[in-house]
């Protein structure tokens, strides 16, 4: 049996419009987008008073916390751990490393309130702009700088194979491990094997992937692969051996109309040199030049 709450209790499309201080019709695509709590009898859609009241409060509670969607970061990790700590309970941030291009194509899609990005431009050479250029316009976004982070070729202690570059793991069929499709990480392999007339034929193990830096790692560290392209900072942390390949610039990119909100505010408040350089204190290969610089501004 359904239940169907008390008619004192229920709204019609008018009451709850004026009660949001939205049309009629902005009603009707947030009943079609499964968005608002809602119920139809006769043909018509009614609203239940409580229900509309709790999603009310659970909307404006998701407001307060921050999502941060894109590329794996243990510098960002800390950094939203900070945030969180410091701002329980008001605010918490979530984390959601889903590789640099799914973060800008979930942030294209209003998932997630900033997106963290390192991904290269196969045809310039230049990092973010150009792929957010085509991904988000004419959305209006603001881009600005993390850090700066050395990327590099992670194998075993010692450098048992004596690799220095991706044309010696091809040649000396040196066992990869690779990154997964759409992280910053896998599209710098693909720029450097452009660059070395490389296919993937020629990587042994190309399709081996890894989620994340720390898993690259683990697997060289268990001799699970010979090599994979990551971060300096997990080589230290194994003692593994590496070579450094690329310095890459490191952003967060925010959706225009939500610049100025107190949440994006708040949290761009711990984005300074002094804070995040205590942060970085045990991290090696990080770079805070530019931190908290403004490299692109165009918002409502």
């Amino acid at each position: 049996m359904v239940f169907i709450p008390a008619m004192e209790e229920l709204m019609t499309t008018k009451e709850l419009a004026d009660l949001l201080r939205l049309n009629e019709k902005k009603i009707y695509q947030l009943v079609r987008d499964g968005n608002i709590p809602h119920i139809k009898v006769a043909g018509k859609w009614l609203f239940p008073r409580q229900h509309i009241s709790r999603w009310i409060d659970e909307n404006v509670q998701r407001e307060r916390d921050l999502t941060i969607v894109g590329s794996d970061d243990l510098l960002m990790s800390r950094l939203l751990s900070l945030y969180s700590r410091e701002n329980f309970p008001e605010s918490l941030a979530y984390y959601s490393s889903v590789g640099s291009m799914r973060g800008i194509k979930a942030l294209s899609q209003k998932k997630g309130q900033a997106c963290c990005t390192h991904i290269l431009d196969i045809d310039t050479g230049e990092y973010n702009l150009p792929v957010l250029s085509r991904v988000l316009l004419p959305r209006q976004y603001v881009v600005l700088n993390l850090w700066y982070r050395e990327q590099g070729l992670i194998v075993r202690k010692g450098n048992p194979l004596h690799l220095k570059t991706l044309a010696d793991i091809a040649e000396k069929k040196a066992l990869f491990v690779n990154r997964n499709e759409g992280s910053g990480t896998r599209t710098l392999l693909e720029y450097l094997m452009r660059r070395n007339n490389l296919k993937e034929a020629d990587i042994v193990g190309f399709g081996n992937v890894a989620d994340t830096h720390l898993e690259v790692a683990l697997k060289i560290f268990f001799e699970e692969a010979d090599a994979g392209l990551g971060i300096e900072y997990v080589a230290h942390l194994f003692s593994l051996d590496f070579i450094p390949v690329k310095k890459e610039r490191f952003d967060l990119v925010v959706p225009g109309e939500l610049w100025a909100t107190s949440v994006i505010q708040d949290f761009i408040s711990y984005i300074r040199p002094e804070i995040v350089s205590k942060l970085s204190q045990s991290l090696p290969g990080y770079d805070l030049r530019d931190t908290g610089k403004i490299l692109f501004n165009m918002k409502d």
